[in-house]
């Protein structure tokens, strides 16, 4: 009867572990998924940039410094945000 108690709690304990793991997988994998919609983000706001640059080029008007320095704000917000996110993958995996 030892020997059954024993590898029931092995099977308990590997099963366990496994459902352990697996909820740090879907934690890691929903974690890379919002840095890739930040660089989503990051990727139009720095489009928005160009934009606002050339825009002010074309029509021959001043440089719109406050707005770039605004959108300039949130590409570095949404950065930071990433950095927030590697460290949590950081300790989920840990």
């Amino acid at each position: 009867m030892s020997f059954l108690k024993n590898l029931s709690e092995k099977v308990v304990n590997t099963a366990k572990v496994v459902g352990d793991k697996s909820q740090d997988m879907v934690e890691i994998s929903k974690l890379k998924l919002h840095i890739s919609q930040l660089e989503g983000d990051i990727k139009k706001l720095k489009f928005n940039m160009g934009e606002l640059v050339y825009n002010a080029f074309a029509a021959d008007t001043e440089f719109p410094a406050e707005e770039v320095a605004r959108v300039g704000e949130e590409i570095k917000a949404k950065y930071a945000e990433i950095e927030e996110t590697k460290v949590k993958i950081q300790e989920v995996q840990a």
